[in-house]
């Protein structure tokens, strides 16, 4: 399976990237409801913020009051420390409360743009035919997208909550902290809030030495998203091919491809680990000398008792919430390189969804005349000089069936997905009668994962037929005993053989009653008698609708009344 390989972009751009992710969502209708739920979010942080202000200045008091021994400002600190911490807890729920609310509409509303865009002019499709098309679309759109709105919400308001907590702080920590008097080289130098220059250059010294420890993070979380999801998708195709692996008793290969792209993910996991292990070494280190260091910094001004006890303290708390709002990006590091990869597999999933719309394909001309009118086709081969077909014409009135045959390789189901619009490498032109609609029957019918009778009338959605009509024409196409089990969910695509399937779709094919019929092998695992009587309904059920039917069998001749052969051509 192909993988895209981590996008080298300036370092710089993946914050215009972001932006480019986030807007769609913050300029849609939804906006004002995100923008209110974020106001509320914001304004819950800054009370937070305001608690935590306070509680700062309650330390100075209660370690003045252990150090004069006064009970009773003690017992009524105490009491003041209940009331302040229910509103700090309250504040803090109400605050994920509404955070989470806003992420899941965030969510619902890109998964639903991603879902759209996906499936829009047969992207979902054409895609493979992008180079370094974006593997795993199940992944990037039920796991990217939550990740990737989590983490910008946690990382935007986080970055808000921290630069006010920094500015609280700072004027306590400036006025608390007072200057700082030395000599050098017979000069005096005085230093105002020197605490907050000293935290200011620690903060900076640990963000500078965590970037430079944990850059290559950012390119190792890209590599384990795309190696996992590679391992998933070999467990998918063992579950998906089970009974032909069983079949070759291949076991034991795919025992070793599995083995092999699991050590792949085993290896670049330890290797993100010991790297992990380096920034964590260096931030736990750096953390724990943040509880000292200020205490050690301002003790010279306590031992000769300029300030006290509940000042120290106070000046202790002050360093560690400045200090750690200008850490912000060293705590949110992890954050920053796994946002990171996320980001570039959408962004990158996004890009090939745009560059497969650009994808030429034929656009079918609509008139009132033919059902459908093939001029001049020529399809191709990708990326290749090589013509499978050339200069193809047939015109298919109300009734015509067509009968294309040839060997394997030759372009007959090319040529059905040319029809369809599905094939980018196609010159010619088309044309098809307005009020035509067409259904296209492959070899191995799809069956959804829904209820039988749900999947019989697939794509039809509304006004599905009743189960006496569909009795009965389950049981014309020699399926009769599934009517009892119309109602029932099941993976119907692995409980039922081919032949039972492709005469499903037969059933389908007389439930939507398309004007043009697409038949690829759509007879290939019946016996003759069974594949004579499913033409010989539909001959008599859909004598107006066109069909065209892809076939080896000599016993289709009867059927079609025009014939392509590319093995003549």
């Amino acid at each position: 399976m192909q993988q895209n390989s981590t996008p080298k972009r300036n370092p710089l751009i993946w914050l215009k990237d972001s932006w480019h992710l986030a807007r769609p969502y913050w300029t849609s209708q939804d906006k004002w409801r995100a923008i209110g739920l974020v106001a509320i979010v914001i304004v819950f942080n800054l009370l937070t913020v305001y608690m935590s202000v306070l509680f700062n200045k309650w330390n100075n008091k209660m370690y003045d009051s252990l150090q004069h021994f006064n009970q009773v400002m003690f017992y009524q600190l105490l009491v003041k420390f209940c009331y302040m911490a229910f509103f700090y807890i309250l504040f803090q729920i109400m605050s994920y409360y509404f955070r989470k609310i806003l992420e899941i509409r965030w969510r619902r509303w890109m998964t639903q743009d991603y879902l759209a865009n996906w499936l829009d002019k047969h992207a979902y499709y054409k895609m493979r035919f992008v180079d370094n098309y974006a593997d795993n679309p199940d992944q990037r759109i039920s796991q990217d997208i939550a990740a990737f709105i989590n983490t910008a919400l946690s990382l935007t308001l986080g970055f808000i909550s921290n630069v006010v907590g920094l500015f609280s702080f700072i004027f306590i920590l400036w006025g608390l902290s007072g200057p700082l008097s030395f000599v050098i080289g017979g000069h005096h130098f005085v230093i105002a809030g020197y605490m907050v220059w000293v935290a200011l250059i620690y903060a900076l010294v640990g963000t500078f030495i965590t970037f430079k420890i944990g850059r290559p993070l950012i390119k190792l979380n890209f590599a384990q998203e795309n190696l996992e999801a590679d391992f998933r998708f070999g467990l998918m195709r063992v579950h998906e091919y089970g009974e032909n692996i069983a079949f070759y008793n291949g076991e034991k290969q795919e025992y070793q491809g599995l083995l092999v792209k699991f050590n792949r993910v085993v290896n670049n996991f330890m290797t993100t680990i010991y790297r992990q292990m380096k920034v964590d070494i260096f931030n736990i280190g750096y953390s724990q000398i943040a509880n000292i260091f200020p205490i050690l910094v301002a003790s010279p001004r306590y031992f000769a008792k300029v300030i006290q006890l509940g000042d120290l303290m106070q000046i202790s708390g002050a360093f560690g919430q400045v200090q750690g709002s200008l850490s912000f990006f060293i705590d949110s590091y992890g954050s920053l390189a796994s946002w990171r990869a996320v980001m570039d597999r959408l962004y990158g999933f996004q890009s090939v969804i745009n560059q497969s719309y650009n994808l030429q394909s034929i656009h079918k001309q609509k008139n009132d005349v033919d059902y459908l009118k093939v001029s001049n086709l020529t399809l191709k081969l990708p990326n290749s000089s090589r013509v499978l077909i050339n200069n193809l014409n047939f015109n298919l009135k109300s009734g015509d069936r067509l009968l294309i045959r040839g060997s394997s390789g030759s372009g007959k189901t090319t040529l059905l997905r040319s029809l369809a619009g599905l094939w980018p490498y196609v010159d010619g032109e088309i044309f098809q009668n307005k009020t035509t609609k067409e259904l296209f029957v492959a070899q191995r019918p799809y069956i959804p994962n829904v209820s039988l009778r749900e999947a019989i009338c697939y794509p039809l959605m509304d006004n599905l037929p009743d189960d006496d009509v569909l009795g009965k024409l389950l049981d014309e196409c020699g399926v009769n005993y599934l009517v009892s089990r119309l109602g029932d969910l099941a993976d119907w695509d692995k409980m039922l053989s081919l032949g039972e399937q492709q005469r499903l779709a037969f059933v389908r094919i007389l439930v939507n009653e398309p004007d043009i019929i697409y038949l690829d092998e759509a007879t290939s695992a019946l016996d003759e008698d069974m594949e004579y009587k499913l033409y010989q309904i539909l001959v008599q059920k859909l004598a107006n609708s066109v069909i065209i039917s892809v076939g080896h069998r000599s016993t289709l001749h009867q059927w079609h009344n025009q014939e392509i052969n590319f093995n003549c051509n």
